[in-house]
């Protein structure tokens, strides 16, 4: 069979190549208390958007890494849905502006929440082959792991926790590329049968 690109692995991943970029800036920019860091955030945040538009649908129905099924195309239009909006909202009169960071900080706990529902189901439905399928969970716990570390480091020494603060914004960059480099070598997997009373219903049809 001869191996084709997956195109909609290949554009996400540059989604996710570009957040990163834009991620990396507006840390650095907030750490150096440059107002900049806002419309930084808030363009990575519609870079993010656009990838889990991408990655739910598909460019081909057989490239949406859920196969389509609704509750992971949920999963991940709500993680980007909800990323967008915290953005747009940290940017105006209500968030930045108000040094609104106790709520800026619980948004980022229900992100991650969404980030993992999207993980599990990328997971079970098995489109991506494994271990490739893998890789979301791990960025995740990776990236939760050094925001963890970020927040401690900036408790116990205030200021210290800079470098560390930037490396959770360069882990989508590392699945893009990821995503760019099995768009190119690999092909998706046929999606596993739905566990639904609805996917028996149409298995036993």
């Amino acid at each position: 069979m001869q191996r084709t690109t997956v195109w909609s692995w290949l554009i996400g991943g540059l989604l996710l190549v570009g957040q990163s970029v834009l991620g990396v800036l507006s840390a650095l920019a907030a750490r150096a208390g440059d107002a900049a860091s806002v419309p930084l955030e808030l363009g990575a945040a519609v870079l993010v958007a656009a990838a889990c538009v991408v990655y739910a649908f598909g460019l081909r129905p057989e490239e949406s890494v859920v196969a389509r099924r609704p509750a992971g195309v949920v999963m991940l239009l709500s993680l980007g849905g909800f990323v967008l909006v915290r953005a747009a909202w940290w940017a105006g009169p209500t968030g930045y502006a108000v040094g609104a960071e106790p709520t800026a900080a619980l948004s980022v706990i229900v992100a991650f929440l969404l980030a993992i529902g999207g993980a599990i189901a990328i997971l079970r439905i098995g489109v991506i082959p494994r271990p490739w399928s893998w890789i979301p969970i791990a960025a995740i716990g990776l990236g939760l792991g050094l925001a963890t570390m970020f927040a401690v480091a900036t408790l116990v020494a205030p200021g210290a926790g800079g470098p560390v603060g930037v490396l959770p914004a360069s882990i989508p960059g590392v699945v893009g590329i990821i995503s760019i480099v099995l768009a190119v070598t690999t092909q998706p997997s046929p999606a596993r049968p739905s566990a639904s009373p609805a996917g028996a219903a149409v298995r036993h049809g």
